[in-house]
């Protein structure tokens, strides 16, 4: 039961690290909407567009995720994504028509390049505890080969879209998730529907007329989705929207210039991985820059994290010895706006320097040394993560 998604930040490399000390994959990459107590029909129907399965061929192949994310049309989709707004893509007015409630209110995330809509007739209201309807998109989500393999491929308003293997699973009986493809880019747009119930209802309840609903709704936007219409203006206050974290490469190949940057791998809208090698080199070095919404990280006690500062930002510094004594892995989170109200709506800058040995018939598997030591790493992964910071804060604006 995989689901891929942006913050699917657990996928992401730097918050796996930071998360195994400050414990914040607890946290939830969106904003959860409150449960509450009445009940909404559940005949909630409309006129679907027509809808066909379509067999997978050779020429509707994408690849596979390594080559999705390094390939010629992984930068220039990310940048049209961060310009423009996530929520613009909801549209309301389909929702008048579609018996779900009558009010509407938009919440920014999962992540930077996301957005939920939450419809009920009392949404907004700050006493109300009705059961609602979410919807929740995520932007540029690496979405290949294998993937398409084990959803459903079906068509509407004349374009593929696949719907999630996750729609037969009873333990989302209430839920849907439609992937609609970036054109031949191999990154997808994930739409989510829910019925999240009310207050003192049943966690779960079944929702036959989901993904009927959600594939309604989906033929609404498609159109949306595929212009990725920029704002007209940047967006208001200290944000890291539009913002892109990989301008700070110069700086990183500047640091390291005696290595080769061979690839630039595109994970999300916001996150970029640089990875280096060396001939003859027993390590390879992966840098990550990442701009991410989440709530403020706090390092918990021990000697290889604390408060850290760059630039005027407050956060923290995350230090791995995997290769012995020295750390070979040294990851940052700074605080660029905090967050508000409770939520995990901070906008946060993150920077991960990682060592990884390559499997060299020198000395062996680089899993288990045949001699019980590892090479000597090239530097500690913290010496430059200082400039590294400051370019990454630099980069934000």
């Amino acid at each position: 039961m995989k689901l891929r998604t942006a913050a699917a930040a657990a996928v992401l490399t730097f918050v796996c690290a930071v998360c195994a000390v400050t414990g914040c994959g607890k946290n939830a990459t969106g904003n959860p909407v409150a449960a509450s107590t009445s009940t909404k029909p559940t005949g909630t129907t409309t006129s679907t567009p027509s809808t066909t399965a379509q067999p997978a061929t050779t020429a509707d192949s994408v690849g596979k995720h390594d080559e999705i994310v390094t390939g010629p049309d992984a930068e220039p989709l990310m940048a049209r994504i961060r310009a423009t707004d996530p929520c613009s893509m909801l549209d309301l007015e389909p929702l008048r028509s579609m018996n779900l409630g009558a009010k509407s209110a938009t919440r920014a995330g999962p992540g930077l390049a996301g957005c939920q809509l939450r419809v009920g007739d009392h949404v907004g209201e700050p006493a109300s505890t009705d059961g609602v309807y979410l919807f929740e998109l995520s932007l540029g989500e690496v979405y290949g080969d294998e993937d398409r393999a084990q959803d459903k491929a079906e068509t509407v308003n004349g374009r593929t879209i696949y719907r999630s293997h996750l729609a037969d699973d009873p333990t989302f009986a209430d839920t849907c998730y439609y992937y609609v493809p970036a054109g031949h880019t191999g990154y997808a747009h994930r739409l989510r529907l829910r019925k999240v119930p009310a207050d003192g209802a049943p966690a779960k309840t079944p929702w036959p007329e989901r993904c009927d609903v959600e594939k309604s709704y989906v033929g609404k936007i498609v159109d949306r989705l595929d212009s990725l219409t920029p704002r007209d203006k940047p967006a208001d206050g200290k944000v890291l929207y539009g913002k892109d974290p990989c301008t700070a490469t110069d700086v990183v190949k500047a640091q390291y210039s005696d290595w080769t940057l061979n690839s630039t791998s595109w994970v999300a809208p916001y996150y970029c991985q640089l990875n280096f090698s060396k001939p003859g080199a027993k390590y390879t070095l992966q840098v990550d820059l990442q701009f991410r919404m989440d709530a403020e990280q706090k390092a918990s006690p021990g000697l290889d994290n604390g408060p850290y500062q760059a630039a005027g930002l407050n956060g923290i510094i995350l230090r791995s010895n995997v290769y012995g004594p020295v750390p070979s892995r040294c990851a940052v989170s700074l605080t660029y706006r905090p967050s508000s109200d409770g939520r995990l709506n901070g906008h946060l800058i993150s920077l991960a320097i990682a060592w990884s040995a390559v499997p060299l018939a020198q000395y062996g598997d680089p899993d288990h040394p045949t001699d019980g030591s590892w090479p000597p790493l090239p530097s500690d992964a913290c010496a430059n993560v200082d400039d590294l910071s400051a370019a990454a804060v630099r980069a934000a604006g």
